[in-house]
């Protein structure tokens, strides 16, 4: 699975777009994703607003469908507030909780879903007024960041998930094998080319639990080969490939 990108518009209006005053969105999240450990009674989300401005927030959690709407969900968790007026220079605290369907979820493996917050800034108003100029243009903006579901029942440890994945060389690919029931966030793989640092995975990569993927190599040259990966608090670090 390929990574999505973090921010990206939701929908434009349009208002007789001859000219154009767009509105950018401020909200901020407090992380990059959520775990959600089975025993825990909630786990919690920070924004904040660094806007001059209010901002209405919209919040809630999807399957993996990027084009899915708030009114389809049908994950098995709620947030509170799921609508927020967020005030300028101020925060909100979005509160996740399980329902007990969530314990239909594979409890043997992670479970990977989407949380979205959609950023709605505040109509512009025209000469200090409030009504909105003739001509404008309003961009949603939503984040949506990776939620995942961690079963108590796991023993493994994810701090030790990186050291077990195996990397085996076939022909011309590189097999990486996840044999952890963790998803692996992978974002670079290097290899030596004509003396360079080269990148084989510009795209970045997702593992998931028990599975396999296939990267192209640059050449023969398997020394000194490294990777990225992203750990629960988002930090990037890179360790050495050992080729089996």
């Amino acid at each position: 699975m390929r990574l999505n990108n973090r921010k990206f518009p939701l929908g434009i209006s349009f208002l007789l777009a001859m000219t154009a005053a767009i509105s950018h969105a401020e909200i901020i999240l407090h992380g990059t994703r959520v775990i959600y450990p089975s025993d825990a009674r909630e786990v919690s989300l920070q924004l904040s607003n660094n806007g001059s401005n209010p901002a209405l927030v919209q919040a809630w959690i999807d399957n993996g469908d990027p084009k899915s709407l708030p009114s389809q969900s049908k994950v098995p968790f709620m947030i509170t507030p799921p609508i927020s007026r967020v005030e300028a220079s101020r925060g909100q605290t979005l509160r996740i909780t399980a329902l007990p369907s969530a314990t239909a979820l594979n409890q043997q493996q992670e479970t990977v879903l989407w949380l979205n917050v959609i950023d709605i800034p505040p109509k512009p108003s025209s000469n200090g007024g409030t009504a909105a100029p003739d001509n404008f243009v309003q961009l949603a903006i939503r984040s949506r960041i990776k939620f995942f579901y961690r079963p108590a029942s796991i023993k493994d440890d994810v701090n030790t998930a990186p050291d077990k994945l195996q990397w085996v060389k076939s022909g011309q690919n590189l097999i990486i094998n996840n044999p952890t029931p963790f998803h692996q966030t992978l974002i670079a793989i290097y290899q030596s080319s004509d003396d360079k640092k080269v990148d084989l995975l510009p795209q970045g990569l997702m593992l998931k639990p028990f599975s396999e993927e296939s990267v192209s190599l640059k050449t023969n040259k398997l020394q000194n080969m490294s990777f990225i990966y992203i750990n629960d608090y988002g930090g990037r670090i890179e360790q050495e490939i050992k080729l089996q």
